[in-house]
């Protein structure tokens, strides 16, 4: 199968994960309220005026706000925030996260390697991420937290996968606030527009997503 759906029991996800399963949810492994906070710290604690600058404030490392940057390789538009350690010990929810993560890392190679909490915002009025992919390794598997929720902070949008070429729309699958999403890093993978139809407006509505991106640390 390429989709598998668990519920409770967080051990399933390993077992899946030897199974190499390429795409993994998980229901309800952030609590609604913890997902409604961060989203609030996020947006109350970010300026335009520090758009990636190093921030000076306890809960945000760094921020930035892509409009169809130039120089990229992959069209974008969104905010994404990197967490700080004050923020991310705020909230039990997170280090569980991480500590889970700990179990899924593959670092073949035994390098040193660091990692992000990153919190992604796709503002209504078209916030979207192209196709694109990593590399598989140390991440493994990419871990998606929703943090919002469909037909409440937006009406359109959803993660599509693209697996043995052809696409895989997670659209069906009930993907809602909480709920984890674990897929083969490497497997291609986009944001489609969130509500196009509307003006872009980056307040707290849209797609709300947490991200662990893990690199290997460059010297």
């Amino acid at each position: 199968m390429s989709v598998v759906i668990i519920k409770k029991n967080k051990n399933k996800i390993l077992s899946e994960i030897k199974k190499n399963t390429p795409i993994i949810i998980f229901k309800k492994f952030f609590n609604e309220n913890d997902c409604k906070k961060i989203i609030s710290i996020c947006h109350n604690n970010y300026t335009f005026k520090n758009n990636r600058k190093k921030f000076k404030n306890k809960y945000i490392k760094f921020a930035s706000t892509d409009v169809l940057p130039s120089n990229v390789r992959t069209n974008r538009i969104f905010r994404t925030f990197e967490l700080s350690n004050y923020f991310i010990n705020k909230f039990k929810t997170i280090k569980a996260l991480l500590n889970f993560q700990n179990k899924v890392i593959k670092n073949e190679k035994k390098k040193k390697i660091y990692r992000k909490v990153q919190v992604i915002h796709y503002p209504v009025g078209g916030g979207f991420f192209e196709e694109h992919k990593h590399p598989r390794n140390p991440t493994n598997y990419g871990f998606i937290i929703t943090l919002s929720k469909k037909k409440k902070d937006f009406k359109e949008g959803v993660t599509n996968f693209k697996i043995n070429k052809k696409n895989l729309s997670l659209e069906k699958f009930d993907v809602t606030k909480g709920d984890l999403i674990l897929f083969k890093f490497d497997l291609p993978h986009s944001i489609t527009p969130c509500d196009p139809n509307k003006n872009l407006t980056f307040d707290t509505k849209g797609r709300w997503t947490m991200v662990l991106p893990v690199y290997h640390e460059k010297f």
